[in-house]
């Protein structure tokens, strides 16, 4: 650009020592300086608009691939929230994306977008991962569990989901309809009980206009425990337990039975290193191998029945350091002949049936 209007400075001073007409070439290489200045400006503008859009661009398409928002109502403080949840699947192609896997028998029929689409609720979160309530399109309402730490592949997740499946065919058995599973998500569908669990039932503030457990309830829900259980060691064989046996895992149906779920999942699932929660649910023998049989079954079965004789969680602590097992402490309270303040202060009106 330089070497251009300095020969065209050149030929004008050649032509104009030739002409009598003065030529005003010094204005004109001004002028010449400022369009070049101003062209100059505007293209790295111009340029820096571009690489902006493209940049936004990107960003707006890798958000849209990589999350979803879902709105559900929810309870925060009594109003209504809002739930965002990562899109389920993201992690895989869109061949693969909308492949639920159901189960023998199942009569539900729909696609994982039909249940991204639908109005979500965070139900808990437990040692398995996070329960979202998912009401589809057709007024169809499930559980959609997003399972974490599983640490086994596709073809023996969908194996193992497959036996749980088969089992769960059982009124005391709460069913897996369908699973999913990608890279990054590993998806469970079941049946949504409206009236929660008995951990509720054992130590919320009320449930279904009941202030706490009464004695045919509990009867009648510890019946269906059993025969829930009986059910997955008969059909499931001499190596499938349940592995999680506590009230939360008890949910409870219409008729107020005693209902199993999140069974025979501990195959697929990372051992924790140290005790969680639920370690008061668990057998010492089950502690010290992490390995889970019918006998570890039936001892958390006891605990839980010692939680709902007692209404205490299955840990206790006395003292801040100190934790102690429901069953050591319900040991304790007897040696000293406290059997009387044992019992759950609903169930002491029932003295002529302990007494």
């Amino acid at each position: 650009m330089v070497s251009g209007i300095v020969g065209v400075d050149f030929v004008i001073l050649i032509l104009g020592s030739e002409s009598s007409v003065p030529i005003k070439h010094n204005s004109k290489k001004k002028l010449s300086k400022g369009v070049i200045i101003a062209i100059f400006v505007g293209g790295v503008v111009l340029l820096f608009f571009v690489v902006l859009v493209i940049v936004l661009c990107c960003l707006k398409k890798k958000d849209n691939g990589s999350s979803r928002v879902v709105k559900a109502k929810g309870p925060s403080g009594g109003g209504r929230t809002e739930i965002v949840k990562e899109e389920f699947g993201s992690g895989v192609q869109e061949s693969e994306k909308n492949k639920l896997v159901f189960s023998e028998g199942c009569s539900y029929n729909f696609d994982l977008e039909v249940s991204l689409r639908a109005s979500a609720k965070v139900l808990g979160k437990g040692s398995y991962g996070t329960a979202y309530k998912a009401i589809l399109e057709e007024a169809t309402t499930v559980v959609v569990k997003r399972l974490k730490e599983v640490v086994v592949g596709k073809r023996e997740f969908e194996q193992q989901t497959e036996i749980v499946g088969s089992i769960g065919n059982n009124l005391k058995v709460v069913p897996l309809h369908a699973c999913y599973y990608s890279k990054d998500e590993r998806l469970l569908v079941c049946d949504y009980f409206p009236n929660g669990n008995l951990s509720i039932l054992l130590h919320g503030m009320h449930f279904c206009g009941r202030a706490s457990l009464d004695l045919n309830m509990g009867i009648k829900i510890t019946l269906g425990i059993s025969r829930g259980i009986a059910h997955l060691h008969s059909v499931g064989g001499p190596k499938f337990t349940h592995g999680n046996v506590k009230s939360s895992n008890v949910l409870i149906s219409q008729n107020y039975d005693g209902c199993i779920s999140d069974f025979g999942l501990t195959p697929i699932k990372n051992v924790p290193a140290t005790p969680s929660r639920t370690a008061g649910y668990r057998a010492p023998e089950v502690i010290e191998t992490q390995k889970h049989t019918h006998k570890s079954d039936v001892y958390s079965f006891g605990v839980l029945l010692l939680e709902m004789l007692t209404g205490k969680a299955p840990q206790q602590s006395p003292v801040c350091d100190d934790m102690v097992d429901l069953p050591r402490w319900v040991q304790s309270v007897v040696r000293e002949e406290w059997t009387a303040e044992v019992f759950d202060v609903e169930l002491m009106r029932y003295q002529s049936i302990f007494f």
